[in-house]
């Protein structure tokens, strides 16, 4: 499968999700070229100052939450993270909601990766 039919995708996957149910979120990120998501329980994983909880155990990498720390904290205020518009069920072709997607941000998908994170695994929170 080529880069291209990788991102269209991941891009039809963060597309189809419901508006009104979050798991996932999804997002590009100028700064680095590239796509990401986000899911609901990561943010388990900060305090209410935006730093890695104290009581927590993750199966992420180091690099991978320092990654996960910076991207958390820019998205409501760095407009280079653009989130993607999650559609739910829609008559239409997903591949065109993409390719518009891509056009009207001027994403060229070519210079573009997916951030590929590790294995997810349990999340262990110390409660009380």
């Amino acid at each position: 499968m080529t880069t291209q039919e990788q991102i269209n995708n991941w891009l039809i996957a963060g597309l189809q999700q419901s508006p009104t149910k979050f798991s996932e979120i999804f997002y590009y990120d100028r700064r680095d070229d590239q796509f990401f998501s986000i899911l609901i329980t990561d943010y388990l994983l900060f305090d209410k100052n935006g730093e890695i909880a104290k009581d927590i155990v993750t199966a992420y990498s180091a690099h991978t939450l320092a990654l996960l720390t910076d991207r958390i904290r820019r998205i409501n205020i760095d407009n280079r993270v653009i989130a993607l518009p999650r559609l739910g069920d829609i008559e239409g072709d997903y591949l065109e909601q993409a390719d518009t997607f891509l056009n009207l941000n001027s994403i060229n998908i070519t210079a573009s990766t997916i951030w590929d994170v590790e294995e997810s695994g349990p999340i262990s929170i110390k409660i009380g």
